[in-house]
């Protein structure tokens, strides 16, 4: 981000000055007291469990000399530092990434929500975009209310563009993030199950996805996943549509309607922008693009039907940009997967790891297995699948609906970890031939995982992020290491 004075942040803010200088100059932003220099303000945030007002001196000790506060007072310890008083930190942050869009909104944004797959159709439409210029995209997991605002104070005159996701997970959220973010093009990828323990139905689901509607600018063109009956369902010349009367759309968004244009992308013959022809090839798989007069071949790096789905979307955005399908193509050749996003990497003991750790919902899990499903000249594929959280009442159907996945997939062994994961297994064991194997925690499963692996073998760790599988892939490739070395 620019440097920014306290003066100009507390004006942007609307906060007002509780003590200190109004010319000291910020250019970074920190939730955490320990990670910050003199130039970097603190934003404490009042969680459900810790009031981070509390960490103020903490962050004075490690360096920073400016806070944000929601307490009219200074904090015992921290007497020098610079205080900008808000209502509220979270808010004043928003406040602040919606008045930065607004100073550079000649730079196009693209928004992406969806259950599934925003990181990687992020990662293609930026590689499509960076062909013709400097492009900003989401680092991490900012891509909430708190991680928007912070990519939004990154926008700059120099960009060609913004591809920014937008997670949520509880109602209201994509409405706050959309007026931070403003984008002029939308891409929703799919409507799947995560976080339906908090949102009840799949209907509420795109309910609360279409909110990225609410603050769209021009040209306001959405991009929506023609494969996903619900998504379909939105497109005018799609055989789902049935006007938007009985759709469930709050008045915000419902209004938007006239301002907006969908256009659909995927495999199925109506859409606007689909694949064609799809081959797998030594590297990964072909398609041809298809809009129009354009019929282009483009060819990608990596495995999976769901990330032809992916690219697409890529290339439509790029059209949408003025950006020739023969150049933005050769963006997407270069892709590769983000760390723990469905890495294929083939380890010194020969043994192919797919790494997709980074977390999981029942459609992501799909994919994954797809991914195993298509990797080539190897031995035995085995997947290792971890609980799947934050399902609610669904877990146990949805599990099951993993299981019985598997049992149209080319899986000679199955691994699950977990107790909600146990309901996959009793759905595959219907597949003639496999080995199941259930564990309880992921150091159990270790243990016998690596004792049964042989060269050659294919392996999908995939589970929520919080069964932590990113360990179990660590000891995978370290047992990779010791058997090359022994």
């Amino acid at each position: 981000m620019k440097s920014l004075t306290v003066r100009e942040i507390t004006e942007l803010a609307q906060g007002r000055l509780l003590q200190g200088d109004l010319q000291q100059r910020i250019d970074a932003f920190s939730f955490s007291s320990k990670e910050g220099n003199e130039t970097t303000l603190f934003l404490p945030i009042v969680g459900e469990r810790v009031d981070a007002h509390d960490f103020i001196p903490d962050a004075m000790a490690h360096g920073m000399r400016v806070t944000m506060t929601e307490r009219e007072r200074v904090e015992t310890g921290a007497e020098e530092m610079t205080y900008i008083a808000v209502d509220s930190t979270r808010d004043a942050l928003q406040r602040l990434g919606r008045a930065w869009r607004q100073r550079y909104s000649s730079v196009p944004v693209v928004g992406i929500t969806g259950s599934v797959g925003k990181t990687t159709t992020k990662e293609m439409i930026s590689a499509a975009l960076q062909t013709v210029g400097v492009v900003l995209k989401t680092e991490g997991n900012k891509n909430g209310q708190l991680g928007v605002p912070l990519m939004m104070m990154q926008l700059c005159e120099r960009q060609k563009g913004a591809v920014i996701e937008m997670g949520m997970s509880l109602f209201g959220e994509m409405a706050r993030i959309a007026e931070v973010a403003q984008p002029n093009y939308a891409v929703i990828t799919n409507i799947g199950v995560s976080h339906i323990g908090n949102l009840h139905s799949k209907e509420n689901i795109r309910k609360e996805k279409l909110c990225i509607l609410n603050q769209i600018q021009k040209p306001a063109i959405v991009f929506v996943n023609g494969d996903d009956p619900l998504l379909a369902a939105l497109c005018p010349n799609s055989p789902e549509f049935a006007g938007y009367d009985e759709i469930a759309l709050y008045p915000k968004t419902r209004e938007q309607l006239v301002n907006v244009r969908f256009r659909s992308y995927g495999t199925a013959a109506w859409c606007d922008y689909r694949a064609e022809s799809i081959e797998a090839t030594k590297d990964g798989v072909a398609f041809l693009y298809c809009h129009g007069e354009v019929a282009e071949r483009v060819e990608l790096s990596v495995l999976g039907r769901h990330n032809v789905q992916n690219a697409v979307a890529a290339m439509a955005v790029a059209e949408a940009e003025g950006i020739a399908s023969f150049v933005a193509k050769r963006g997407l050749k270069e892709y590769r997967p983000v760390a723990m996003r469905g890495n294929v990497e083939q380890l010194p003991n020969g043994v192919w790891l797919i790494d997709d750790t980074y977390n999981a919902s029942p459609d992501s899990m799909k994919s994954g297995l797809d991914i195993l499903d298509a990797v080539q000249n190897c031995g035995r594929k085995i997947a290792v699948l971890a609980d799947i959280l934050e399902l609610g009442e669904h877990s146990e159907q949805c599990h099951k609906a993993v299981g019985d996945f598997v049992c149209s997939h080319a899986v000679d062994i199955l691994f699950t970890i977990g107790e909600e994961a146990r309901a996959i297994a009793g759905a595959a064991r219907k597949k003639q031939g496999i080995q199941i194997h259930s564990f309880s925690d992921r150091e159990e499963a270790s243990e016998s995982l690596l004792t049964l692996l042989q060269e050659g073998d294919a392996v999908l760790l995939k589970g929520s992020r919080g069964m932590g599988l990113d360990w179990l892939a660590k000891q995978v490739r370290e047992y990779a290491v010791r058997g090359r070395n022994s």
